[in-house]
């Protein structure tokens, strides 16, 4: 099954690369093999503290202490830790119970994917996509404590509910999309687009008061704010324009803590400047992540002509939004791949577009390749995902 093969590679090559840069105290204290007793302490060793990096410590401390408005807690939205916390209250360690979320995620998401792909283009065609969906290098995060599995899990479903004609269920799932991340915010428009051509179309099933379903996007995300605004004190409404007042609501005032420069800009100026950052510095970081984002264009190329209407909207969307995020003059583009998996359509009609057995070999052996090389840097700690 694929989603365990990558499940025990990913262990296996986190554990080899953390004996050559332990850098927690479990890595530092007990050796990566032979297996010692205690057996607990050796698995945790093993199997949990080489995923302790980047942004799977914060989401570490919102388990084990909650939301905080003043320590750059707030920058993360809820769902993911949320649902790691009753593990955790069960005795599960934090970082452990938000692994075994993201991997079970991860289970339904490639499940999902595989028959969302299968309708489009039959069972050979929907092995590969799926293939080169779990492989894109990026997608070494789906097995990491981080949120990309669930959120893309919820944003899945969102999209086969719409184009099943269920736009309540699309909507409640969009919703929970962006409870998990802000880009579930983008979904509105795939569901929109979905509700219009079924509109056009005649279906029997379309009736004017669907429309209302999109709502339920953007009430995920305001619950989120609400919940910052009122329980934790932690927005700050800005009225001097609209957009500073879009951004201080949307945004933690604490995110500094946690990327000291961020921001949206226009994403020709946002990749200028990652460029002149790469020819002055020479930073390995930004290779990985402009060579990583020219695979990913590359594929969506290959796509695009294959893709339904609706997901077009969602792909532009989220592609657009990765490529305008600018984090600053250490790493400019820090998350592009991470933040382009998001478009996950893009990859569900590579097995009809790409058709030659080589082919097909080929780009599955350099995306396997570039997704064990990942899955290593971000254990060694030097690319942030």
């Amino acid at each position: 099954m694929l989603w365990a093969g990558l499940r025990v590679i990913s262990s296996i090559v986190a554990a080899f690369a953390s004996t050559l840069r332990p850098l927690t105290e479990p890595e530092q204290r007990v050796p990566a093999w032979p297996p010692a007793p205690p057996f607990s302490l050796w698995l945790e060793r093993v199997l949990v503290a080489p995923w302790a990096r980047w942004d799977a410590l914060w989401y570490e401390r919102i388990v084990r202490f909650g939301y905080r408005p003043d320590d750059g807690t707030a920058q993360f939205h809820p769902l993911y830790p949320w649902l790691a916390v009753p593990l955790a209250r069960l005795g599960i360690p934090p970082l452990l119970a938000l692994l075994t979320v993201s991997t079970l995620a991860t289970l339904g998401l490639l499940v999902l994917f595989y028959r969302m792909a299968e309708r489009e283009a039959g069972p050979s065609q929907a092995a590969v996509s799926t293939l080169l969906f779990a492989t894109f290098p990026a997608a070494c995060v789906l097995f990491a404590p981080y949120p990309e599995g669930l959120f893309l899990l919820w944003a899945a479903l969102s999209l086969k509910w719409a184009r099943e004609g269920r736009p309540w269920a699309a909507g409640l799932a969009g919703g929970l999309a962006a409870l998990t991340r802000q880009q579930g915010l983008f979904l509105v428009f795939p569901l929109a687009w979905e509700l219009w051509d079924a509109g056009r179309r005649g279906r029997a099933e379309y009736r004017p008061v669907h429309g209302l379903s999109l709502l339920l996007v953007p009430l995920g995300y305001g619950l989120w704010t609400a919940y910052r605004l009122l329980v934790l004190r932690d927005a700050s409404p800005d009225f001097s324009s609209v957009h500073r007042l879009i951004y201080s609501l949307l945004v933690s005032p604490s995110a500094s803590q946690v990327v000291p420069v961020q921001g949206f800009l226009w994403p020709w100026e946002a990749l200028r400047r990652a460029i002149l950052h790469l020819a002055r510095t020479g930073d390995m970081d930004t290779v990985y992540d402009l060579v990583l984002a020219g695979f990913f264009l590359a594929l969506l190329a290959l796509a695009w002509r294959r893709l339904r209407g609706s997901d077009r909207w969602y792909v532009a969307a989220m592609t657009l939004a990765a490529f305008s995020y600018h984090t600053g003059s250490l790493h400019p583009y820090m998350g592009l791949p991470r933040h382009l998996l998001l478009a996950f359509p893009v990859f569900l009609p590579l097995g009809r577009v790409v058709r030659r057995r080589w082919q097909r070999l080929a780009l599955v052996t350099i995306a396997a390749g570039g997704w064990t090389l990942m899955t290593g840097l971000y254990v060694l700690h030097t690319w942030v995902p």
